[in-house]
């Protein structure tokens, strides 16, 4: 890792733990979703929730390959920031889920 990404390594950690955190979350309900013939509903407002939230987390995604960190002291670029709490906020989603 380059000296100028070392800032942003805490957030690539924190990506590290909601990909964790969603992947549990999706194994968990797909588990429960497989004990009945019809699985519990999602509510229409958290799948237009996910849906916008991977627009967002994509568009980051594609935009973070074409930046680089400004200097050390700068922080993480906002690219990086925006899939973090995308993430974070799927996963939190999918966790929600009866």
């Amino acid at each position: 890792m380059s000296p100028l990404l070392t800032v942003e390594a805490e957030a690539f950690s924190d990506i590290a733990t909601s990909l964790r955190r969603w992947a549990d979350a999706l194994e968990s309900h797909a588990e429960r979703a497989a004990k009945v013939e019809l699985g519990p509903r999602w509510s229409d407002a958290d799948l237009v929730e996910l849906y916008e939230t991977w627009v967002r987390v994509g568009h980051a995604l594609r935009d973070v390959a074409r930046t680089r960190p400004e200097h050390a002291g700068a922080g993480p670029r906002r690219e990086v920031l925006a899939i973090r709490d995308g993430l974070g906020q799927i996963a939190d989603v999918v966790e929600r889920q009866p």
